[in-house]
C-alpha cells in the first residue's frame, strides 16, 4: 500500500498546528500507533510486543527525518515511507543511538509522544489529532472491518469439536496474518470457559459444544475488535436469552450514535440496558468499549463530559454477559453509525430500538462434520 501524500500532509498540518499551540518547534514520534497514523497505515515494527517503533520520525518546521539503525531503516524507508519526503538517517549499530540523534535533529524546543526520550511528553494531545479520520482512513477502516468479518466466517466454518482452543487460536492467527493483519488480543474460549472467563486465553481444552472466537486484530494500524459465537447444537434457552440481550445492547447503542451525541450518554445507555434487560450484576464485569482506532479502545473517553460523537469516527462496543459476547465495529458518517464487521453470509438478529432497526450478528449454529 502506497501512502497518500495529501492525507499525510493533512496529518503533518495538524501536528504543526499543535506544536505551535503548545509552544514547541519539533515533534519526535517514537510510538508505533502514531507512526501508523502519521504515515497513513505504515508498519513500524521489529518487536511486535513493543509499543515503540524501531525508526523515529522527527518533524521540524522545515524538514522531516526518519532515524534508525541500518538494520531497520532501509526496509522502513522502502515499504512504509515511500514518497512521504522523509530524509533517512541511518546509524551503525555501534555509535550514537537513534534517541541521541533524534534529539539532536529536533533541537531545543522539542516534544515527544513517549517519555523514553526525556522530553515533554504530549502523546495525549497527539492522540487527539487522530480524529476525525480522513476519508482515506475511513475507506481503509471499512476494508479492515469487512476482511475481519470474512476471516471470522471462514474460521467458524473451519473449526470442529475435538480441536483444542489453542489449535483454533493458531489458525485464527494464520488467517489474520495471511490478510495483512497484526494480532493484539486473540481470545478463544469454549463451553464452560465462555461463561467463566471474559478474556479466555486459549488453552489445551478440546472444544465440545460451543466456541467463542474473539480477536482484536489491526490492519494499517486500525483495530477491529470482533467476536463470534458458534454452537454445534441448538444453544440452551438461557444462552439464547442472554445473547438476545447483548445483541439488543449493541443495536441500541449503534442506533444512538449520531454526531453531537455525548459519549457519556452512550455509556449511560449501555449501563442502563444491563438493568433493563435483567443483568444489572454484569455492568462492571468488562469494559464496554467506546471509540476505537489506533488503539483497540479508548473507554476512558466515554467518561469525559466534553467528548461528543463526530463524523469520521469509529466505535467498538463490547456487549457481554456471562456466557455470551457481541463485539462489532461501527463507523460514523454525518448521519449516524453503521456496523461494518458482519459478513453478509453470517446469520443476523434484527433488533428494533426506539424506532431504529439494526442487524446484529447472531449465534452461528452448525452441524458437526
Amino acid at each position: 500500500m502506497m501512502p497518500s501524500i495529501s492525507e499525510a500532509q493533512e496529518k503533518e498540518r495538524r501536528v504543526h498546528g499543535l506544536l505551535s499551540q503548545l509552544g514547541y518547534d519539533a515533534l519526535i514520534v517514537t510510538r508505533r500507533d502514531n507512526f501508523a497514523w502519521l504515515t497513513c497505515g505504515g508498519r513500524a515494527v521489529v518487536a511486535y510486543t513493543s509499543h515503540l517503533s524501531p525508526v523515529y520520525l522527527v518533524l521540524t518546521p522545515t524538514r522531516k527525518y526518519a532515524v534508525g539503525f541500518n538494520m531497520d531503516l532501509p526496509r522502513t524507508m522502502d515499504d512504509e515511507l515511500g514518497g512521504l519526503g522523509y530524509e533517512p538517517v541511518s546509524l551503525p549499530t555501534f555509535g550514537k543511538t537513534p534517541e541521541q540523534v533524534a534529539l539532536e535533529l529536533a533541537g531545543a524546543r522539542a516534544a515527544a509522544d513517549d517519555p523514553v526520550l526525556g522530553l515533554p511528553m504530549i502523546n495525549s494531545a497527539v492522540r487527539k489529532l487522530h480524529e476525525p479520520y480522513t476519508p482515506e482512513e475511513m475507506e481503509r477502516y471499512a476494508t479492515a472491518c469487512r476482511e475481519s468479518g470474512e476471516i471470522l466466517r471462514q474460521l467458524a466454518d473451519w473449526v470442529e469439536p475435538g480441536m483444542t482452543e489453542r489449535q483454533v487460536f493458531a489458525h485464527m492467527w494464520y488467517l489474520y496474518l495471511q490478510r495483512g493483519f497484526e494480532g493484539c488480543c486473540m481470545f478463544v474460549g469454549s463451553d464452560e470457559r465462555i461463561r467463566r472467563y471474559r478474556h479466555a486465553v486459549p488453552s489445551d481444552k478440546p472444544i465440545d459444544k460451543a466456541v467463542l472466537l474473539a480477536p482484536c486484530a489491526s490492519k494499517w494500524g486500525l483495530h477491529v475488535p470482533n467476536s463470534r459465537l458458534v454452537y454445534f447444537a441448538e444453544p440452551p434457552e438461557d444462552i439464547r436469552k442472554r445473547f438476545h440481550a447483548v445483541a439488543t445492547m449493541q443495536a441500541a447503542i449503534v442506533s444512538c450514535i449520531r454526531p453531537g451525541v455525548p459519549l457519556r450518554a452512550l455509556l449511560d445507555l449501555c449501563l442502563n440496558l444491563f438493568e433493563t434487560l435483567g443483568y444489572p450484576e454484569e455492568r462492571y464485569n468488562h469494559y464496554h468499549g467506546g471509540p476505537t482506532g489506533y488503539q483497540p479502545s479508548y473507554p476512558e473517553r466515554c467518561q469525559d463530559p466534553d467528548e461528543v460523537v463526530q463524523p469520521n469516527m469509529a466505535f467498538a462496543w463490547y456487549c457481554t454477559v456471562a456466557g455470551v459476547k457481541n463485539e462489532e465495529v461501527a463507523l460514523v458518517d454525518e448521519h449516524g453509525a453503521a456496523i461494518k464487521t458482519i459478513d453478509p453470509t453470517w446469520p443476523t438478529l434484527t433488533i428494533t430500538y426506539e424506532g431504529s432497526t439494526v442487524a446484529v450478528a447472531d449465534i452461528l449454529v452448525r452441524a458437526r462434520r
